[in-house]
Parts: structure tokens; C-alpha cells; sequence
């Protein structure tokens, strides 16, 4: 519920403040007075782009601002939280416009975006003119309102799940289609890494083991002379380290007991001979496996240069070889889920599309149902309104695709007279029969009103006598489930509303100013008795 509206320097309002009721609400004032400038007040708050041409001249700026009652709006209490707007049970509003730009837009003191307004707005205040309307004229609402009457929203969850499935899985067969050449070249690339490095079966510190080996191969010949030698030095049959110790120990063992330093020196040179006749049989066990082997040596040499071209390939050191292969293994057991879920996604298509095209038959059905309830509830509120031969009709058009909607687009169409052909309900040439047939509409949607606000400006254009006041009690009635705010030059819708704003223009040192007021009961009678310009205002009750 709109609650107050505050307005400085916006056009002809120097400085306005309006309190509102609930109900239905008039506003009434003579042509020029300003009446519309509050519809251009509230689209301003509720996102509509800021024009400089609002700012009342010989100012720099200008501002207004709303407070809205949040109660029973649960949605637009979420989308506060979403955008991390303090709730209250009280919604504050206000944009300012800048001569030089610097327009700013504030939700419970939070600067936000248009956007962000906007969407607030979707779900609090539907502004409504002769010739347009947000909600009712517009083609691409008709279908939600119809569900919204049939009270659809189960069938129509449940539609838009299977659809997305659906979608998502069409999606995932083209993203599967449109990369399975790469795919499936990217899967042989890697079957020949994983063949090449797994033939080859190398393991980690195998090629440094591999060098010494061949380095031990390299020098076979020079190393079995050596040991030759060695032993031949040590304790061979000519002349060696033993035989020389053998022969000093010979000369000194004997002489031993007669020094204890000579006997402890012995000792030591006993020790020595120990030493080196081991020694000397140490080398000739290596020199027993000394091999000399030129083919073993080519079969080392080969070895190691596969190693280094693996190396080479897919990393410096065979341990990064073997985690590669690791990699590549992974890389191609994903690829391979994908390729084999590619080559089932065409039954779990086939399974979504007959889910969604069964939900759909369904909704479809049950819209059908609901549109013929919806027809005849608005023909008997255009008959109140005096449109007995107007015929409304809720235009169903199968699509040969399903779409996100369902599998039919819904339109509204109205036959004005008979022998006429129907014509869609945002084509309607006539000001009066719009008018009529939105508020019809909205009648027939009161019950399952989402937005608790409605302003409606001068959309009682083009008609007059009964037919106006049976407009003004149907606004009354609606008055009773949404804040109804019309303004209206009609004394005879007038004299319906619970409450009555009056505007009027006035000099105020040198300058015209706007200003609004609630009329008394003894005021609104002078106010009705202006509108129909008579003396007395019995004159419009019919």
C-alpha cells in the first residue's frame, strides 16, 4: 500500500505531501492542473528513467519520495533481502535528479540501481493509462495471468522442470556433437602416448642405473688389467706386498719377545699381511666378474636412448615421464565418459522431450479449461459495464516446438460487436472499450492479485453517463481487494471512491505552483458539483 508521496522542485510541485488511504481513491482537478504529474512522480519512483525537464525551473535539483506498507508482500521482502536492503515493515523511495546529472536512487536509504527499482516495482505498483497498461495489454503476460487465474502454478513448475531437463540435455548433445572430432583425435593422441610410454615400461632411477652399468661395460678390459696387476702386486707369485711382509715378519718375530715396543710393531705388520692377502682376494673375486660383453654393452646403449627420448617427449626425469603417463590415463578415461555419454544422451533426450511434451498436453488441457472460465467470467463483467455483445476471447496458438511457456502461446482477443472479427485485445481502437476491458480483466483477476497497488490514469476516456458510473462501482469493488488510485474527470466515477484528492494550480509570488489536498464530504460535493457543472451535485448520482 502506497502510504505517502513527497515531492520538491518536480515540475509544478514546489513542495508537495500526500497522504493516502485504502480503497479507492479519486483524484480529480480541472484540465492542466497537474493531476498527471503524480503518475510522473511514482514512475519515477518506480525506476523510470529521470528527465531534467522534471526540475521545476530555477532549481538545480529536484527529489521525491514514497513510502510503501510491506504487509502481505512477502516477494518484495525477499527481493529486499536478496539485495541486501534493511527490511522494515515500511518501504522508503526516493530519486533525486541533478541538472547536472547526478541522478541517485535510494531504497530504505541504500543506494541502488534502476534495475534493482524496477524490479521492486514489478511486484508493488502497476500504473495503468488509457492506452496502455504494464500487465493487461501486454501479449507475453497473458499466459502467466491465465495461469495465474486457473491457479496452474503446480502444472506449470512441473512443465518448466521437464523443459529444462530437456533443454539442458539438448544442450549437452550439442556442446558432446560440436567437439567430438576433437575429441575423439585429442583420445587417439593419448592412446599412443599411453602405448608409447607403457611399452616401454621404464622405472623410476632405471637410467642412472643404466649409466653406471655401461660404464662398468665401457671399461671391462682396462679394469681386468688392473685388477690383474693389483692382485699380481699384492700377492703374486714374483715378488708383492706379502711375500715382503711374510719375509720382514720373518726377520722381527723372532726378536719380538726381547722389546715390548718391537712386539706391539709386529703385531701390527701381522695385521697388515691379514689385510692385504684379503685385500688382494676381494680383487680377484671382482676380477672372476669382470665381463667383457659388446653385445651386452649395445643393449645398454639402446635402452638408455628410448629412456631419453621418452625424456625427451614428456618430461626431463623418467619420474615426470611416469606421472605424465599418470595424467594421460585420466585425461582419456574422462574423454571416454564423455564419449560414451554422448552416445547415450540421444535415449535420455528422447525420454525428456516425451516428459515434457505428456506434462505439456496436460497444462494445456487444464489452461483450456481455465480460459473458458476466464471468458465467461469477464463477458459477465463487460455486461455489467455495458458491453453486452463484446465477446472475450482467450486465443490459444500451437507452437510446433515446446517452448519454455508450454506447447501453446495464449493471447487475448475481444470481438466488440457482432459480425466483427476478433482482434487482439492491445489493437483495440476504442478509448472507452480498452478501459472497460481491462478493468473487466482486472476484476476477473482480483482474486489472485499479485500487486497491491493500482494507479489508473484517466482511463475512464470516451465514456460517459451510466456506463461511467458502472465504472466507478467497479472500481469501488476493487477497491475492496487493491489500493485503487484513479484519476478521473468524471464526476460519476468520482462520486464511487472512498476518498477524493483534489489538485489545483495557483499563483504563489509570481510563480504556479501545484498543490494536492483530501476533500472533506462537504468539499467533495462542491468538488462533484464542478466536474459536472451543475449547481447541485445531485445532478450525478443517477
Amino acid at each position: 500500500m502506497l502510504l505517502e508521496l513527497m515531492a520538491k522542485n518536480f515540475a509544478l510541485f514546489h513542495r508537495v505531501e500526500v497522504h493516502f488511504r485504502p480503497g479507492f481513491t479519486a483524484i480529480t482537478g480541472e484540465t492542466g492542473s497537474g493531476k498527471s504529474l503524480l503518475v510522473n512522480s511514482l514512475s519515477l519512483l518506480l525506476g523510470r528513467k529521470a528527465d531534467t525537464l522534471w526540475i521545476r525551473e530555477g532549481e538545480e535539483e529536484a527529489w521525491v519520495e514514497g513510502v510503501f506498507s510491506l504487509k502481505g508482500l512477502p516477494h518484495v521482502k525477499a527481493c529486499l533481502r536478496e539485495g541486501g536492503i534493511p527490511v522494515e515493515e515500511e518501504l522508503l523511495v526516493r530519486r533525486t535528479i541533478s541538472r547536472e546529472g547526478r541522478n541517485r536512487a535510494y531504497v530504505n536509504d541504500t543506494p541502488v540501481t534502476l534495475r534493482f527499482l524496477q524490479e521492486i516495482a514489478t511486484g508493488l505498483v502497476e500504473i495503468q493509462g488509457q492506452r496502455e497498461s504494464l500487465l493487461l495489454l501486454k501479449a507475453q503476460n497473458h499466459l502467466r495471468l491465465l495461469d495465474a487465474f486457473g491457479r496452474l502454478d503446480p502444472l506449470v513448475k512441473e512443465y518448466r522442470e521437464a523443459f529444462r531437463t530437456y533443454k539442458r540435455l539438448l544442450q549437452e548433445k550439442e556442446e558432446a556433437d560440436r567437439s567430438r572430432e576433437e575429441r575423439l583425435r585429442r583420445m587417439d593422441y593419448l592412446a599412443f602416448q599411453i602405448e608409447d610410454i607403457e611399452k616401454t615400461a621404464p622405472k623410476p632411477g632405471e637410467d642412472e642405473e643404466l649409466r653406471q652399468r655401461r660404464e662398468w661395460l665401457r671399461q671391462g678390459e682396462r679394469l681386468k688389467e688392473a685388477l690383474a696387476k693389483s692382485t699380481e702386486l699384492l700377492d703374486g707369485e714374483g715378488p708383492s706386498v706379502a711375500q715382503g711382509l711374510r719375509e720382514v715378519l720373518g726377520l722381527l718375530s723372532p726378536l719380538a719377545p726381547l722389546k715390548k715396543d718391537l712386539e706391539r710393531e709386529v703385531a701390527h705388520l701381522e695385521e697388515a699381511l691379514i689385510m692385504v692377502q684379503e685385500g688382494c682376494t676381494n680383487l680377484e673375486g671382482l676380477l672372476e666378474k669382470v665381463e667383457i660383453n659388446p653385445l651386452e654393452l649395445a643393449e645398454v646403449e639402446e635402452r638408455l636412448d628410448i629412456l631419453h627420448r621418452l625424456k625427451t617427449r614428456y618430461g626431463n626425469t623418467l619420474e615426470r615421464v611416469l606421472e605424465y603417463l599418470e595424467e594421460a590415463k585420466k585425461e582419456y578415461t574422462a574423454l571416454e565418459a564423455i564419449q560414451e555419454r554422448s552416445e547415450g544422451l540421444e535415449e535420455d533426450i528422447h525420454r525428456a522431450q516425451e516428459k515434457v511434451l505428456e506434462v505439456g498436453r496436460r497444462l494445456g488441457e487444464a489452461r483450456r479449461e481455465a480460459a473458458q472460465k476466464m471468458e465467461k467470467r469477464v463477458e459477465e463483467t463487460l455486461e455489467q459495464l455495458l458491453m453486452e455483445e463484446c465477446r472475450f476471447i482467450v486465443h490459444f496458438r500451437d507452437l510446433p516446438e515446446p517452448e519454455a511457456h508450454g506447447l501453446e502461446r495464449v493471447e487475448f482477443f475481444i470481438r466488440p460487436n457482432p459480425g466483427e472479427a476478433p482482434k487482439p485485445l492491445n489493437k483495440v481502437a476504442s478509448g472507452g472499450e480498452l478501459s472497460r476491458m481491462s478493468l473487466a480483466i482486472r476484476r476477473v483477476l482480483s482474486d489472485i492479485g499479485e500487486i497491491p497497488i493500482l494507479i489508473l490514469d484517466e482511463i475512464d476516456a470516451g465514456i460517459g453517463g451510466i456506463t461511467a458510473h458502472k465504472v466507478g462501482e467497479l472500481l469501488k469493488e476493487l477497491g475492496e481487494r487493491y489500493q485503487v488510485i484513479c484519476i478521473t474527470h468524471l464526476p460519476q466515477v468520482a462520486r464511487h471512491a472512498h476518498w477524493q484528492l483534489a489538485v489545483h494550480k495557483e499563483r504563489d509570488r509570481d510563480r504556479t505552483v501545484t498543490r494536492i489536498r483530501e476533500l472533506s464530504p462537504s468539499e467533495r460535493e462542491e468538488e462533484l458539483k464542478r466536474m459536472v457543472g451543475e449547481k447541485t451535485p445531485q445532478e450525478v448520482k443517477g
